[in-house]
């Protein structure tokens, strides 16, 4: 017993070693992004394997004689065989699914019955089964696309280039093509700035699709019209297709890849977070050529997230500007992925536009790629495999336990089992409780199950306002069923109170008017109503008859600070998802302070020009201003718990009537209490707010000097202390 206990106890040691051991060898750090686009960690969805180079082929095949040299694109059919495109070779080599070799396509009789060769050749596509089965070569320097039985490596059909009025110039040099289930031929060729070439499999030209837009100024334009090497200066401003891939689920749908010129990259960097489609390298195009892609996820699916200048890239080893997307390939469940050959990673999305995992990096260790040379992608069943041209191989990454999680939840997602896609998507937070698309996917699968309160806490979790506003109207919606009669009659009786509020606040003004001596608080305060409705004659009254005061400043400057006080802590969770909320401190900070800028720098410039009120006129006017404020806020924080989605304008209009409001009664406030006219008013009101930035600059420069004074003395008595 005690050696089997000691045999139990080194296995389990083992067991718990084992994962640490597994992570250890992993070169990257796999991550994702939450919906604030802050990098969080994520558990490894994949892990290489293997390294796959012209080494490991002949030592398992035993007969690969002429290494691999500059291969361009790797890809994989339904049975798992390999087709490397050997570009230096002018060659393809056919691997099967354990990556021994089955054949080699190098020398073949064409069309015509004559011995043939390839010249360069970029890609290759293979048609699994139907009638247009075969494997899809480009011959990128011979201008055609050769088809082959990828059965045996014989020649099927040869598609030339394609005579078309189409063409307004002669250059075809194609680098990528993909066939649909239609039998349509979509074509990536250099330097065709029109877009994809949609043609038949007799090689056809239809048409060209999904154009990428670019800007071109006037100037680019003109330049390129006149200039002699207009060829150039196009090719120089607009955008080709670099790579093609097609829809696995749907078998008709086309993704394609562009590299945006220097020009663009700020407004592909602008689209991350906009996710405007028309600066994003990535496009998922219908026969028709319309974008069809779904980016419903945080950010734009264009890769990296987080992208540095260039400035800050001076002082780091992290790739500035946006990911220089390379291929595209489409996984099993309408996922996809892209690979950054600015960063070496691969970035993988779902139908959606979610991302769900990145990994890779640059480096020479199994598993991370060569800057810049990191080629093609492609699926091969659960495995993906990076081709490195530099290395002259492709890396096979394996999917782990954990990408077989996210795999099954999307799978069940997309078959509408929600009860079992909740399940799994619980799993993948079990091990990955950062990941906010988990969150928002399971919102979603309870919301489509009915079970809207449950859905709203999900997407709280993740902070999704989207789809929280989707959700919230459905629950707005039950409540409003119920409660619909009770809501309508408190808020007809709510209109009756304030209609008695201001009944008797009129009441108040009116026989304060013909009171003489000090008036009382109450008074006072109600003032602040009559001011607002009639600014002109209010400041005048509240100058020349007394009718404010210092005290009603007060409490109206104390009721400015407690609205904004209820906004921080009181705003719901569609205008404050994060909900962050100030102190009352920072809050009072926030609006004494320019508040009694606004006093001082008004009183001194007013001084000296003629003004007629002194800085207690200037404080009241001032206060009594901001009555419209708290009113407005008040209101406004309370429609943000039961507004969300457009509606949620109505909220943003309060506030913006409340301070254009406010601007209205300070403007016609210091031109009555000074007694200026117009043009000079709105010259004391510019030189105001100019001496409020000198005060501030004025208490800057005096708070730095003193700190250095203190600092000065303590050295002084440190330095007589210790001697």
């Amino acid at each position: 017993m005690k050696k089997i206990t000691k045999i139990l106890v080194f296995v389990m040691m083992l067991l718990m070693v084992f994962p640490m051991v597994i992570s250890a060898i992993v070169p990257y750090e796999s991550y994702t992004y939450d919906i604030d686009g802050f990098s969080v960690p994520s558990p490894h969805a994949y892990v290489p394997d293997i390294l796959v180079d012209s080494a490991y082929i002949g030592e398992l095949a035993g007969g690969l004689d002429v290494p691999l040299v500059s291969p361009t694109d790797v890809e994989a059919d339904a049975d798992g065989n390999v087709y490397i495109t050997d570009n230096g070779n002018n060659r393809i080599v056919v691997l099967n699914d354990e990556y021994r070799l089955k054949y080699i396509i190098k020398d073949f009789v064409n069309a015509s019955g004559v011995d043939d060769t390839f010249n360069k050749p970029s890609s290759t596509f293979v048609v699994d089964s139907g009638a247009y089965r075969g494997l899809y070569v480009c011959d990128t320097a011979n201008s055609r696309i050769l088809v082959f039985n990828q059965d045996n490596g014989e020649l099927i059909r040869e598609i030339n280039k394609p005579k078309s009025t189409l063409l307004v110039d002669t250059n075809y040099s194609p680098v990528s093509c993909v066939v649909d289930k239609y039998g349509r031929l979509y074509v990536a060729a250099n330097d065709r700035t029109e877009g994809i070439m949609v043609m038949t499999i007799d090689g056809k030209l239809i048409n060209f699709i999904g154009a990428p837009k670019v800007t071109v100024t006037a100037a680019e334009a003109l330049l390129a019209l006149l200039s002699p090497k207009a060829k150039e200066l196009q090719s120089n401003i607009a955008t080709t297709f670099v790579n093609l891939d097609i829809d696995q689920t749907s078998n008709e749908f086309v993704y394609g890849t562009c590299i945006f010129n220097k020009e663009e990259e700020q407004n592909q960097i602008a689209a991350i977070t906009s996710k405007d489609g028309t600066y994003s390298p990535t496009r998922l195009l219908n026969a028709k050529g319309k974008d069809i892609m779904k980016r419903n996820g945080f950010f734009l699916p264009a890769g990296e997230v987080d992208i540095i200048t260039k400035e800050l890239q001076s002082s780091t080893s992290i790739p500035a500007g946006p990911s220089q997307i390379r291929d595209i390939s489409s996984g099993p469940n309408g996922t996809w992925s892209i690979i950054d050959i600015n960063r070496c990673k691969v970035y993988t999305y779902d139908n959606d536009g979610n991302l769900l995992h990145i990994f890779g990096d640059v480096g020479d260790q199994l598993g991370n790629l060569t800057f810049k040379f990191a080629q093609s992608l492609t699926y091969q069943g659960t495995k993906i495999l990076v081709l490195d041209i530099n290395k002259n191989a492709f890396t096979v990454y394996r999917r782990t336990e954990y990408g077989d999680l996210l795999d099954e939840a999307i799978s069940l997602q997309n078959s509408s089992e929600y009860d079992l896609a909740i399940e799994k998507w619980e799993e993948v937070l079990a091990r990955n409780n950062n990941f906010d698309t988990a969150y928002v996917a399971i919102g979603k699968a309870l919301h489509r199950n009915g079970k809207y309160s449950e859905a709203i806490e999900y997407f709280e979790t993740a902070f999704d306002t989207e789809n929280y506003a989707t959700t919230f109207k459905e629950v707005r919606k039950t409540v409003m069923e119920v409660w619909f009669v009770p809501v309508i009659f408190l808020i007809v009786v709510l209109f009756i109170i304030l209609g008695k509020i201001f009944g008797w606040v009129g009441k108040v003004n009116k026989n304060a008017t013909f009171k003489s001596g000090r008036r009382t608080l109450k008074e006072e305060l109600c003032y602040g109503m009559h001011i607002i409705f009639h600014p002109f004659d209010g400041y005048w009254d509240l100058k020349h008859e007394q009718r404010g005061s210092v005290r009603a400043s007060l409490i109206y400057v104390v009721l400015t600070v407690l609205a904004f006080y209820y906004q921080s802590i009181g705003t719901g969770f569609y205008k404050n998802p994060q909900g962050g909320s100030n102190s009352i401190f920072m809050t009072a900070t926030s609006i004494i302070v320019p508040l009694l800028l606004w006093v001082i720098g008004n009183w001194c410039f007013t001084t000296l020009f003629d003004g007629e009120g002194n800085m207690k006129h200037i404080f009241m006017a001032s206060s009594y201003a901001l009555f419209p404020v708290p009113l407005f806020v008040i209101v406004s924080t309370i429609l943000t718990n039961f507004l969300v989605g457009d509606e949620a304008q109505i909220a943003t209009m309060l506030i913006t009537l409340a301070y254009v409001w406010m601007a209205f009664l300070l403007v016609f406030g210091m031109q009555t209490i000074h007694n200026f006219s117009t043009g000079k008013n709105i010259v004391m009101i510019l030189c105001t707010l100019v001496g409020m930035i000198f005060i501030v600059f004025i208490a800057l420069l005096f708070t730095t000097l003193a700190s250095k004074m203190i600092g000065f003395v303590e050295t002084i008595v440190d330095e007589i202390s210790f001697r």
